[in-house]
């Protein structure tokens, strides 16, 4: 993107504390707490933190590439960088999945592996495991699936002019998820591809071109915009929408997902940030880094928390949430950043023309 939006990284911070936050919840529903239950906050559809997340992604992935259509070694470069990107983070920690799974076979849920499974895991591509869903060795690698799907569509059409490039990614994924809603595919790799929530990042795509084109918003109008996208996502909640059409999850979960990220790009804003703002963009930051490592955060905190034999649910809840964030942030710091700008670097410098030496 030329310039930066700091409101972009924010939303980014709290589609995943939307996740880590339904996750929590799940593992302290699983607790007891001195013979208490805890009850959890269910007031929205918290996963939907995914369906922003897939909004943001199109968003994104328009916004920085616009300009690449159509130019030699485009789509290529494209590949590269997104792999450069998500790849390392995902391949450590499903190799200290593989580790867990092994070490600690007893305590974990889902401990069975296949060969197909594991290797598949490593290629974005989804099988069905062990016990017949289409999930990766670390299970939330199942997003990352649809983004790596995403991104070879994406590839190919900056192949074309932006035209044609742009009418590939809008009639391929919209052709993928008409076979979907029909249900007619029921083969893996396929059946998970042709799932409806792929119209998200179409979505994205289109908000990124609305700003490109000039489109802006005041921020009354984006305040509004991102209540009316969590109001509906509270009445759709309440009304048991997620159960009866999960196959249009585009509708019910994208909708309010664009007009929460619609109200967080179309306001102008400053790419400078201090205070409060400056350290929610780096939460947004190290949000990949969150999403990733948090599964492994909760499972200390509840080893943890079983040995000392404490009881209060809510703070069990709040020291959860507290641990993910800072373990995240390490890990964005430490390994994710790091490695991320060596592997840029080192292609940048690939990339350069090779300097001819004179006499």
């Amino acid at each position: 993107m030329k310039t930066t939006l700091p409101n972009l990284q924010i939303l980014r911070f709290l589609a995943a504390a939307m996740v880590l936050l339904s996750h929590v919840q799940h593992e302290a529903e699983k607790m007891t707490f001195g013979g208490a239950h805890y009850v959890p906050w269910n007031a929205i559809y918290l996963a939907g933190g995914v369906d922003i997340f897939f909004v943001i992604s199109g968003f994104i992935m328009y916004a920085i590439s616009s300009s690449a259509f159509g130019r030699d070694g485009a789509a290529g470069n494209f590949l590269v960088r997104r792999l450069i990107r998500i790849a390392p983070p995902y391949w450590l920690f499903t190799l200290a999945m593989l580790l867990a799974t092994v070490v600690f076979a007893g305590h974990i849920t889902h401990s069975k592996l296949s060969m197909a499974n594991v290797i598949a895991s490593f290629f974005f591509i989804p099988v069905n495991n062990a016990y017949g869903g289409a999930y990766p060795v670390l299970m939330l690698g199942w997003t990352l699936n649809y983004e790596f799907f995403f991104y070879m569509v994406f590839s190919l059409a900056l192949c074309f002019r932006r035209t044609l490039g742009l009418g590939l990614v809008f009639g391929l994924i919209g052709a993928f998820a008409l076979v979907g809603m029909f249900d007619v595919v029921r083969q893996q790799p396929f059946m998970f591809w042709t799932n409806p929530i792929i119209l998200e990042f179409l979505m994205g795509i289109a908000l990124a071109m609305a700003r490109e084109r000039g489109l802006r918003v005041s921020p009354l109008a984006a305040v509004m915009a991102i209540a009316a996208g969590f109001a509906l996502m509270f009445v759709l909640k309440a009304a048991g929408i997620a159960t009866a059409y999960w196959t249009v999850r585009f509708l019910w979960m994208g909708l309010p997902a664009l007009l929460i990220c619609g109200g967080a790009v179309l306001v102008e804003q400053k790419p400078e940030t201090t205070g409060l703002k400056k350290a929610l963009v780096f939460l947004g930051d190290s949000s990949y880094a969150l999403y990733l490592s948090h599964p492994f955060s909760l499972n200390l905190v509840s080893v943890v928390w079983g040995r000392a034999g404490w009881q209060q649910p809510y703070a069990y809840v709040a020291l959860s949430c507290i641990v993910s964030l800072a373990v995240g942030a390490v890990v964005h710091v430490l390994i994710e950043k790091p490695i991320t700008n060596y592997l840029n670097d080192r292609l940048r410098a690939r990339q350069k023309p090779p300097v001819l030496a004179t006499h």
